[in-house]
């Protein structure tokens, strides 16, 4: 499994809005821009599900997610990995507890990371 940076969680931190992409069975793709994404641990993720549709599909139906961040002097980071969805347990906790009452906080996304990029350059 692969190992977030310094760098790499220094850019996520200063990102407001992620690009996310996800796939369908037929491997036709989705991107959304999410809010809610925050970094967990080095292998950890966390997305909140708030208005998740097709993304929410996907990601029961085949798990894979990647998004992309970008550095100002480094160049942008793809971090690739696969997420699973949580309507309880301290994910979801974490959700209620970050993302504001005013949004539905359906469900937490976890995504174990698994695969990260500098440009076309794999890193971890």
């Amino acid at each position: 499994m692969a190992q977030l940076t310094v760098e790499v969680k220094k850019a996520v931190s200063q990102q407001e809005v992620f690009p996310v992409a996800t796939s369908n069975q037929d491997r036709i793709p989705n991107v959304v821009y999410i809010k809610y994404l925050k970094v967990i641990d080095d292998q950890t993720i966390l997305i909140a599900d708030n208005y998740l549709n097709k993304t929410r599909d996907n990601i029961l139906n085949n798990g894979k997610i990647a998004f992309v961040v970008l550095d100002g002097d480094k160049g942008s980071y793809q971090i690739k990995g696969t997420a699973e969805r949580f309507e309880k347990g301290s994910m979801y906790d974490e959700v209620r507890n970050w993302v504001p009452e005013r949004l539905p906080r359906t469900a937490a996304v976890v995504m174990n990371v698994e695969e990260i990029y500098n440009g076309a350059e794999r890193i971890s």
